[in-house]
């Protein structure tokens, strides 16, 4: 089932994946998880939109985000966590545990990951944010599909990224609603673009704005 994206997102409970099987982590969470769309454009100066699906579940210790990429141009020069991972073929999550977050005083989290899963992650409000510890950054797993060794920059490609978010950083348990947002972007991409779940409405691109989270609950 595919929902709207501004419709309230319900995670269903699933079985963690056998980590030991790389290439079958994404087929597992595909096949249990629920599919939504990251397919809107907010601003129409940066109107190009590759198709980017995404299936979420999550299991007793960790948040379980799938994402399919598809008319994407290639660009990965981030190479270790906390690097600029958005100028790069990046994907990302939003969230917060507040219900009516604002702009400039709600804490929140983020997560952004290129095409080889290199994560950026921080915690705060907008102004006053600190970086993950390499403890914490550890922690998130990361399982990156396959892609051409001999892939060059700017060059069209499709890909995928699987990431395994433990609940305990994330501050949420079973039955927990939260808000968030999924993202989709690629500042110095050869067609750079900004594509949100959840429709933002800014003067230009910027996806640290916490008050256009949507709803999301992990369903029992």
């Amino acid at each position: 089932m595919t929902i709207p994206y501004a419709e309230k997102l319900l995670i269903p409970f699933i079985t963690d994946p056998l980590l030991s099987e790389n290439q079958q982590v994404a087929h597992q969470i595909k096949s249990t998880g629920v599919k939504t769309l990251i397919n809107k454009i907010n601003w129409l100066d940066f109107s190009y939109r590759p198709d980017v699906e995404l299936v979420a579940g999550y299991s007793a210790t960790h948040l379980w985000l799938c994402y399919e990429v598809r008319k994407d141009y290639f660009r990965a020069r981030a190479t270790t966590d906390q690097q600029a991972v958005w100028e790069d073929s990046c994907v990302e999550f939003f969230m917060t545990t507040e219900k009516n977050p604002n702009e400039t005083e709600s804490p929140y989290r983020n997560f952004e990951f290129n095409a080889l899963g290199i994560c950026l992650s921080a915690y705060g409000n907008k102004s006053r944010r600190g970086f993950l510890s390499s403890d914490e950054m550890k922690q998130i797993l990361r399982f990156p599909g396959k892609i051409d060794s001999d892939i060059k920059e700017g060059d069209p490609f499709d890909w995928q990224l699987t990431v395994a978010i433990p609940l305990n950083i994330l501050g949420l348990v079973p039955g927990n609603s939260f808000m968030a947002n999924f993202y989709k972007c690629g500042d110095l991409t050869l067609k750079p673009h900004f594509l949100s779940r959840t429709s933002i409405v800014a003067a230009e691109p910027d996806f640290h704005l916490p008050q256009f989270f949507g709803e999301a609950k992990l369903i029992h």
